[in-house]
């Protein structure tokens, strides 16, 4: 009788275990990139407009499958069409801007995981005044 309850409460931590392994694997593997931080951020109204928007993730970003780009109120492409995966830090991705004036502008970005190739894209605006 006694042995059958320990085998019983050994199955249940076994159980759990795997139940728990699962669940951390799957958090893992259903991860995506997410934003840490911009040099321009969202919203900003800026007195002289940037160079250069970058964009921080918070793990390494493939090279091939991560694009940016910027655009205007009229859906002009106003970046230099540069935008790319920093290779000394692969968290952040940059694109290089052409002069721009007052107006509004859209910072459209698409994120790859470098390891599981999950993809989370989005975008963010700032203005020049």
């Amino acid at each position: 009788w006694r042995r059958g309850l320990a085998g019983s409460g050994r199955k249940r931590r076994d159980l759990l275990a795997v139940g728990a392994g699962i669940l951390i694997a799957g958090s893992v593997v259903s991860a995506h990139p997410k934003v840490v931080k911009s040099n321009t951020a969202a919203g900003a109204v800026l007195a002289k407009a940037p160079e250069v928007v970058q964009v921080w993730f918070h793990e390494e970003l493939d090279t091939k499958g991560s694009p940016i780009s910027v655009w205007d109120a009229k859906n002009v492409r106003v970046d230099r069409g540069d935008g790319k995966v920093n290779l000394d830090d692969r968290m952040r991705l940059e694109v290089g801007l052409r002069s721009l004036g007052k107006g509004k502008y859209t910072v459209r970005w698409k994120a790859m995981a470098d390891d599981d190739k999950g993809v989370t894209q989005g975008s963010f605006r700032f203005s020049v005044k």
